[in-house]
């Protein structure tokens, strides 16, 4: 190999910057796993507060029906269908996205349904756009937030204004309450999920790699902690812990400018060849672990291969580099955390010992 230390910093230099498109595509690729992730968890925790809020909001209706009538179960119901519909198919999407965003938008309309069968200008509905106001910066980007924020308030014009300008006017200081109030919930709360997003970002994932690290290997093994374990039902779960063969050697000769751009070339050939659902975690140096839920024995070899095969082949910035990777599968009963970690361990050392660029399974 003719490579010259210079020229592998300046391809370690390119991968950084995305000239040569890995890098670039690795962290975009990470990073939108992991919004996608978050997404998930964060509609699976806001479900029964979204349902509480819906049941206050038709009983505060339902106190006042003398008054308003009773047009507004319609609306109310159907908004509170989608959300179900949405999170029925959203788990298995490529896109939850975009079920999250179909429900959420169906929420402004129904309630400026609700609000001209309840009195337009003087309806009790108009205080409550506030609530797809709330979540929008958990739900959305920026951009997303700045195109929701325009959604809500053109709703709210269109059903509390454009019907009688006329009542517009004269209930003026009630409108422009709910309007600031809609404005400042989507300022705030935007401001609150960003530095929440910030925080998140710090402490779950490896600046370097863009792979989740330590604290986020933490919280996943407390969820997997003394979950049942039956392989014959497919509810089992294997362990990878990999490690890259001398790879102190590609510091030492060549810097560690190129030793990063490996280990970034690396993380995404590994990420990419995972299947949906998996999480791969930077526990070291240049230690990684992966875990496979729902993987058996067998499952967790043909992906074990398949990972060293792909390091053995991509030649990051023109190296050669290989991986060694130790298995563990949970056995049957509970899972139990430590145990798979000591068992990968072990067969991690014992394909080092057996040569290097090898998989080993615990037996």
């Amino acid at each position: 190999m003719n490579w010259t230390a210079q020229s592998i910093n300046h391809q370690a230099s390119r991968a950084r910057n995305g000239a040569d498109g890995h890098s670039a595509e690795t962290l975009v690729s990470i990073h939108d796993e992991a919004r996608r992730e978050r997404l998930l968890d964060m509609e699976l925790r806001l479900r029964p507060y979204r349902a509480a809020c819906f049941g206050i909001l038709f009983l505060a209706l339902a106190f006042g029906g003398s008054d308003v009538g009773w047009w507004w179960v319609a609306p109310l119901a159907l908004g509170f269908a989608g959300f179900v519909v949405a999170d029925s198919f959203m788990r298995n999407s490529p896109h939850p996205a975009v079920w999250i965003a179909g429900a959420w938008a169906a929420l402004p309309i129904l309630l400026a349904s609700a609000v001209l069968v309840t009195g337009k200008a003087t309806s009790p509905v108009l205080v409550w756009f506030a609530l797809p106001a709330v979540t929008l910066g958990f739900r959305f980007e920026p951009r997303g937030m700045v195109f929701g924020t325009v959604f809500i308030v053109a709703m709210f014009l269109a059903s509390a204004v454009v019907p009688d300008p006329s009542a517009a006017l004269e209930h003026r200081q009630t409108l422009i309450a709910a309007f600031a109030l809609i404005v400042s919930t989507v300022i705030l709360s935007g401001a609150l999920v960003e530095s929440d997003r910030a925080h998140r970002r710090r402490s779950t994932l490896d600046p370097l790699t863009g792979l989740f690290n330590r604290n986020a290997l933490e919280q996943r093994l407390g969820e997997l902690e003394g979950q049942p374990c039956n392989p014959e039902d497919g509810l089992s779960h294997a362990l990878l812990l990999c490690d890259l063969d001398h790879f102190k050697r590609v510091n030492d000769r060549l810097g560690h400018a190129a030793g990063d751009a490996v280990l970034q070339e690396v993380a995404y050939t590994m990420r990419a060849a995972l299947r949906a659902g998996d999480s791969i975690y930077r526990v070291g140096g240049e230690e990684i672990l992966v875990i496979l839920p729902g993987a058996g024995r067998e499952d967790a070899i043909e992906i074990s291969e398949r990972l060293r095969t792909e390091v053995r082949e991509r030649r990051p910035v023109g190296v050669q580099v290989t991986v060694s990777i130790g298995v563990a599968v949970s056995e049957p009963d509970l899972v139990d955390t430590e145990d798979l970690i000591s068992r990968a361990d072990a067969a991690l050392y014992a394909a080092k010992a057996g040569g290097r660029n090898a998989v080993f399974v615990d037996s």
